[in-house]
């Protein structure tokens, strides 16, 4: 149970960090984040309603590509954003 809850509470930083950086206008792909994928927390961010623009990019050292990610500036998802990330601090 401990385990559980050490997973969770670690997986609520991360998410918080993300918010952070999208909050404050950067833009994110997966490899820039310390977590070993990333993606996860994309997809947990989005189903809080909270709007990201998603473009692929190319490369830069081979002929894959890559999303980036920005938060949609909006004033109701920034709003959003903001309140998922308070409720958020609230647990940790």
């Amino acid at each position: 149970m401990l385990k559980w809850w050490l997973s969770m509470e670690n997986k609520t930083s991360h998410i918080i960090e993300i918010l952070n950086m999208l909050l404050n206008g950067k833009t994110l792909t997966a490899s820039d984040y310390i977590a070993s994928n990333s993606n996860q927390y994309f997809g947990t961010i989005k189903k809080q309603g909270i709007e990201l623009v998603e473009v692929w990019e190319n490369n830069r050292f081979n002929k894959g590509k890559h999303k980036v990610r920005r938060l949609n500036q909006s004033i109701e998802n920034i709003k959003r954003a903001e309140d998922y990330l308070k409720r958020l601090k609230a647990k940790v």
